[in-house]
Order: structure tokens, then sequence, then C-alpha cells
């Protein structure tokens, strides 16, 4: 459901360039579509609000005119949850914490409330409001979430929580190769993974460290953490193979970009395997053999496909062209997909 960003770049480029107002880069366009996404989606909350408050007006009618439905719909594209284990009624909230929507023990069969931290201390003064197991409650601090009676009960026996929320979307990104006979830049369709690997063959630049002697020829897939193969770093999940021919490794290609690499990491194969020879290989990874440093990867916008319009709408915004027409959309839109279609048939 999510939106492609590859064919909004094309819409946005296609009205630029029919209205003779210039050219977006990459990076250009992928800061203003974060700014964008992230507008929309707080629009999302206001226009929901909005909406209820007709609906409970009996001003909303059903089926294909309920709007806070269809805007719900739209809010789900963000949807996520997540178990929070507790250390002394404190637990750490999500990363890409958002906005909150529930929270409850991790069977969802008691609701945890939350409360104004200010209140607590009064709440606390009766037995009768007092926080229990049967009604706990919660309240945010910092990068925490602090659940009473865990706090102050050392009798709690509920267990981890389970937090239902809006995630912060991932930032859409528009990446690419460059041809290297024209300088054109070429839409990457692999997904950008933060600290990744980029995915595909590597020329022998990558092997800092090579022997020549005693290696047998063929091709070989290893798995970082398997087989000796370790790193210096902290990385984990890459897989690839290794290539050999004439006794010397010719080629890499990585399969699977695992996470936590950074620039300078080595990868070793050991020497011990049987195919190999009578030392290790070490591969060193460089800035272009990862996604964060280089233009590689894309990620496509979290945004349900119905705000498509709206989305193109807010870039060519901020980029400073304003569409009072809306058949100029519908043209360009049309242009790209014509285009597209034109590139599928040769």
């Amino acid at each position: 459901m999510a939106i492609n960003i590859n064919k909004v770049y094309k819409t946005v480029l296609s009205i630029l360039n029919k209205e003779q107002r210039g050219y977006l880069t990459p990076a250009e366009y992928n800061n203003l579509a974060q700014q964008s996404q992230r507008e929309i989606l707080d629009k999302l909350f206001y226009d929901y609000n909005r909406f209820l408050n007709l609906d409970n007006f009996n001003r909303i009618n059903e089926g294909l005119a309920d709007i806070p439905s269809k805007i719900q719909e739209q809010l789900d594209e963000f949807y996520t949850y997540a178990d929070i284990t507790l250390t002394d009624g404190v637990g750490a909230l999500p990363t890409d914490l958002y906005k909150i929507l529930d929270v409850s023990i991790t069977n969802q069969t008691v609701e945890v409330e939350k409360v104004d931290k200010s209140r607590l201390s009064y709440l606390k003064s009766s037995p009768l409001t007092k926080p229990t197991t049967t009604f706990p409650v919660y309240y945010q601090r910092a990068a925490d979430i602090v659940v009473e009676p865990a706090l102050t009960d050392a009798a709690w026996t509920l267990g981890a929580l389970r937090m239902q929320y809006i995630q912060v979307p991932a930032n859409p990104r528009w990446g690419y190769t460059t041809n290297a006979t024209y300088g054109t830049q070429l839409y990457d369709t692999e997904v950008f993974v933060a600290t990744g690997a980029v995915l595909g063959s590597r020329g022998t630049g990558i092997i800092s460290t090579n022997q020549t002697v005693g290696l047998t020829d063929g091709t070989v897939t290893l798995t970082l953490g398997s087989d000796g193969v370790i790193t210096s770093g902290s990385g984990t999940g890459l897989v690839f193979t290794v290539t050999v021919s004439g006794s010397t490794i010719t080629a890499i290609n990585i399969t699977a970009a695992g996470t936590g690499f950074a620039v300078g990491d080595t990868i070793t194969i050991p020497h011990e395997l049987v195919w190999m020879g009578a030392d290790d290989a070490v591969l060193t990874l460089r800035a272009s053999d990862l996604y964060n440093s280089s233009t590689r990867g894309s990620t496509n916008f979290t945004l349900h496909e119905s705000n498509e319009t709206e989305l193109i709408i807010s870039i060519l915004g901020y980029a400073g062209f304003v569409i009072k027409d809306p058949s100029v959309l519908q043209a360009a839109t049309q242009l790209s997909q014509a285009g597209a279609m034109s590139k599928a048939q040769q």
C-alpha cells in the first residue's frame, strides 16, 4: 500500500519540466519528500479529530462517505506495536515512537492507563484511587515509560507491556547509480538498509588481503558468523559469495545486506576452510560498499496510496511551484506512466 518513491519523483520532474521550472536533484527531492511526508502525517491527526467531531453531531454518513474511517485507514499505515520489558517499573520507549495509542500487559487482558505525572501523588494518597495490578497506570519520562504500582511495589507480577503506537515514518529515499558513460542517474530499486552493505557484485578492490596459492576454483556462499567468517566491527547478517578463478579471488557478490556495518570494518575469511590456501583473505568495507555512505538504496513513502496526489502537490509547493489547475498534475502523471510503458515495451 506504500507510495513508490520513484513514481512520485518522475511525476514531480515531469511537472517541473513542463512548466520550465528547472530540475530537482535527488538530494533536494529526498529532503522535501521527508518534510512532506511528516507534514501529511501531522495533518491526518488533525483531520481525524475534526471529522470525529462532526460524527458526534451525526453529520457523517456511512459507507463510502464515512470519512473518519478513511482517515483511520490512512493512519493504519503507521501502526505498529512493541513489547516493553520493565525493570523495577521502568521500561525503554520504542525509538520510533510518534504517538501512543494503547498500553496494556502483553496478553492484553489488563489495560494500563496514562496519567499526568503531577497527579500521581494525589492518586496514591487514597486507597480508592491508588494504582493497583488491577488498575495500573503509567507516565512518560524522557525516553522511558514508568508504571505504577510496578515502580514502588516489588510484588508486580503482570510482566512486560504491549504498547500499540503510531511510528515515526522511515525517511523516504530515492537511491540511484550513475551511468559511467552519460553521467545520468538511474533509479536503484534495492531496499535501503541504513547500516547494511550494498547488494551486488564487487571488484577485487574490496579485498585488502588476498593470497593466490592453493585456492580451489569455484563459487562459495559464506555467512558472517558461520564457518569462522568474522568481522572487526559489530555487523551481523551479511551473506556473500566468493568466486575463485586461477587460484585467485576474482569477485565478491553480496546477497544479504546485514546491519551494523561501518566504513573500514573488515570481514575475514579463514584459511582453515577447505577451499582456501595457507592464508586468510580479508575484505575491507569502503564507503561505496555501504548504503548510508553511498547513493544506493531506496525507501518508499509509508503513506497510504490515496495520499499520493497530496504528497506530490506538497513536494512541489516546497520546491516553490504551486499548482492551481489539477489538470496539470493529471497530465504529468499520464506522461510519466506513458513513458514507463514505452520503456517496458522496448
